[in-house]
């Protein structure tokens, strides 16, 4: 079993923190239109903070500690687990930004679940979290452009 935590700190200023902003633009917004019925920035606020509120706090998509015991995969933030065995998991896709950052949707992806922001790096042994996700990719999904060694067929001599 391994596990990945994020670091501390790092988690409470890059998640907690703006989750609880959110959560005061909304108590502000709110109080700002409550008389009002038309669509302004107020109203756009709302939405907004809404949205970040539902990924930061419902939906976990920025895990904690993510724990990989080889035939389950939990993700964990906020006192809420999302749980996926492996055996039963169809759809493993990442999305590769800079240094490290992984947009990973698994399972069947919606609102509330299977979607997760990675940011490798800040977890313990965050390369080999990384590389875990890549190959577990590339385990599911063996077609896909990504791991082809090349895309037009080989010219035979």
């Amino acid at each position: 079993m391994k596990e990945y935590n994020y670091n501390p700190k790092r988690y409470f200023l890059s998640v907690t923190a703006p989750g609880f902003f959110m959560i005061g633009i909304l108590i502000f917004s709110l109080s700002k239109n409550i008389k009002s019925t038309n669509f302004n920035i107020y109203t756009l606020a709302i939405i907004v903070s809404i949205y970040g509120i539902i990924n930061t706090f419902v939906s976990i998509s920025h895990p904690e500690k993510i724990v990989d015991d080889g035939e389950k995969l939990e993700f964990h933030s906020f006192g809420r687990v999302h749980s996926y065995y492996l055996n039963k998991v169809k759809y493993f896709r990442i999305k590769e930004y800079y240094n490290g950052k992984i947009y990973l949707r698994i399972g069947n992806p919606t609102l509330l679940k299977g979607r997760y922001w990675i940011n490798a790096p800040m977890y313990t042994d965050g390369e080999e979290l990384y590389l875990s996700f890549r190959e577990r990719e590339k385990k599911i999904h063996p077609d896909s452009l990504k791991y082809r060694e090349s895309i037009s067929p080989k010219k035979k001599k």
